[in-house]
């Protein structure tokens, strides 16, 4: 969430973050009939985000506190195994590989970075197998990465580009070097796709490397160039743009798009098609709230000579403008799309303040949503039960994790917005020519 930000603004944010937690926990506003609550996870508050284990029976939730580790098996009815507690702060995103956790400490806020490797070879009972201090050595550390199965590091959250780290001795890591990337921009996350190409979101766009050589990545893809970075995220800059603060988080997807525009199906998450989430956050009356795009791998070249992504749609949600008496309220100022799964051509996503949203990609050209819940929590993220497109864990920072239950099908869904005690529908926004096409 917090990466790239300008010193000064670190005090006022932490305090807006601090309130989120501290919040209390509500029911829900508003949701579509196809989904429902099925419990909270009471041990969870706090939670940032997560991940699965490699068979889809664990997962391993960093939070506030440190690392909860829950039995999915049963996916709708998660039970806590463990708890870890950690002197680590905002880390918003966690990896796994070879019986290793690994969260890391961004030392932009406190000054000092460290990297925990958690041996959970044992969820039951999870341990430190070492701590690596990281400061020392560069300024990243907002998110860590596996790479080349968990044998290296990558991390991410400044403008140095890519710090790399040896980890394949679990009982002495150590930094290896820092890799520069295309652009001047801050880096924020690193998605390594079903067929091993690295993606790095960041405040120039999104990247696609080729990691066989994990210490020399070299650059496949690019997003598209013309698309510049139109602010960087804070109050007063525009955020009307598909590119405001940065490409928080991406998703290869299985979907092929052609150049004549017939839709295919592509090995898993093998296909031309991404999504990728905008993050823009801190805009008084949510005038730029991010969004959740599609992007399409062309045949194209950039001047660089990587190949091309092009965009194909953004979506917003209907809290969209204060000035249009659309939103949740003049107090909002976190509104944006964050951290997101997706099955099967639908997309589960984290949107902080305005709750997890089910969005349509499978015409990634007009994305549609298709349910959506909202409770007075702040969403970080939203994951899909590995093998239960049904079960879908939302993240909320303020109380814990909803488990939720989502039917699949019917009709385009547009959420009611509640603004001065009245309820209404908000009109989606049509800059830049993506409308958001959803029928009432």
């Amino acid at each position: 969430m917090l990466t790239g930000v300008d010193a000064g603004m670190r005090p006022f944010i932490v305090a807006i973050f601090l309130l989120g937690l501290l919040a209390a926990p509500a029911s829900a506003q508003f949701q579509s009939s196809n989904v429902s609550l099925l419990r909270k996870l009471p041990a969870s508050a706090g939670a940032i985000g997560a991940r699965f284990s490699e068979d889809g029976t664990k997962m391993y939730v960093t939070s506030a506190a440190g690392l909860q580790i829950y039995d999915i098996s049963q996916a709708d009815q998660p039970k806590l195994l463990s708890l870890l507690p950690l002197p680590h702060f905002e880390n918003e995103d966690v990896d796994v590989g070879r019986d290793t956790v690994v969260i890391t400490n961004d030392p932009s806020f406190s000054g000092i970075g460290a990297i925990y490797l958690i041996d959970v070879s044992d969820p039951a009972a999870p341990a430190l197998r070492s701590v690596l201090p990281t400061s020392d050595t560069t300024q990243n550390g907002h998110v860590a990465n596996c790479i080349a199965g968990c044998d290296y590091l990558y991390t991410t959250g400044t403008a140095e580009g890519l710090a790399v780290y040896d980890i394949r001795d679990l009982a002495a890591p150590r930094f290896v070097k820092t890799i520069p990337l295309p652009g001047d921009g801050f880096t924020h996350d690193v998605h390594v796709d079903a067929a091993g190409v690295a993606w790095v979101t960041g405040e120039d766009g999104t990247f696609g490397f080729d990691v066989s050589d994990p210490l020399n990545p070299a650059l496949l893809y690019r997003s598209d160039p013309s698309i510049v970075n139109t602010g960087g995220g804070l109050p007063g800059d525009d955020g009307s743009g598909p590119l405001d603060f940065l490409h928080h988080n991406m998703l290869r997807t299985s979907i092929n798009l052609s150049d004549a525009g017939e839709l295919s199906e592509a090995a898993k998450g093998q296909g031309n098609v991404l999504a990728i989430t905008e993050e823009d956050y801190l805009k008084p009356g949510c005038e730029g709230q991010g969004s959740l795009q599609t992007w399409r791998i062309t045949d194209e070249r950039n001047p660089d000579g990587s190949i091309k992504l092009e965009l194909l749609d953004l979506w917003t949600t209907e809290l969209n403008e204060l000035i249009a008496t659309t939103g949740r309220s003049p107090a909002t100022v976190n509104c944006s799309a964050h951290w997101f799964d997706e099955q099967g051509g639908v997309i589960a996503q984290g949107w902080y303040d305005q709750g997890v949203r089910f969005l349509d990609i499978s015409n990634p050209r007009d994305i549609k949503q298709v349910g959506y819940y909202a409770t007075l929590g702040t969403f970080w993220a939203a994951y899909f039960a590995p093998g239960d497109p049904g079960t879908v864990y939302g993240l909320d920072v303020a109380s814990g994790i909803d488990v939720l239950h989502f039917d699949r099908g019917g009709p385009a869904r547009r959420a009611p917005i509640t603004t001065g005690g009245a309820v209404r529908f908000g009109k989606p926004s049509s800059r830049w020519g993506f409308a958001c096409p959803l029928a009432i």
